[in-house]
């Protein structure tokens, strides 16, 4: 009886560290392309499940914010505190973005911590 309980508890463990691992897995660039910027809204070519490119987009302020001159995701509304925003390398987010004192700090955030590809459609995971 004593090992069925050390089985159940093992096999517990297992699948919440698999569900964690899961929920935070991000990563749209491992299974997107030609990555591009227009305002907030980030558009990319995403493999679907069958291997077929699909154009898809998701905009930034919805999940994007500015908390005292760094980008931060979860949050929203990031480009009412932040100018320059641009892209680099295709996934990382940059911009000039107001702290608490009014300065500008340049800042940047790695999109593949809050966006995947789920099925060709770039959705935030966070």
């Amino acid at each position: 009886m004593a090992l069925r309980k050390a089985e159940l508890i093992i096999l517990s463990c297992l699948v919440l560290t698999t569900s964690a691992f899961l929920v935070h897995a991000c990563n749209y660039a491992a299974s997107c392309a030609d990555e591009t910027l227009s305002g907030t809204t980030l558009t990319a070519s995403c493999a679907n499940i069958g291997g077929n490119p699909v154009l898809s987009s998701v905009n930034l302020d919805a999940k994007v914010s500015n908390n005292d001159g760094q980008l931060i995701c979860p949050g929203a509304d990031f480009s009412a505190s932040c100018s320059n925003i641009g892209l680099s390398g295709g996934h990382t987010l940059v911009a000039n973005c107001k702290n608490v004192n009014g300065a500008l700090v340049q800042t940047s955030l790695d999109l593949n911590n809050c966006i995947s590809n789920n099925d060709g459609t770039l959705q935030f995971c966070v």
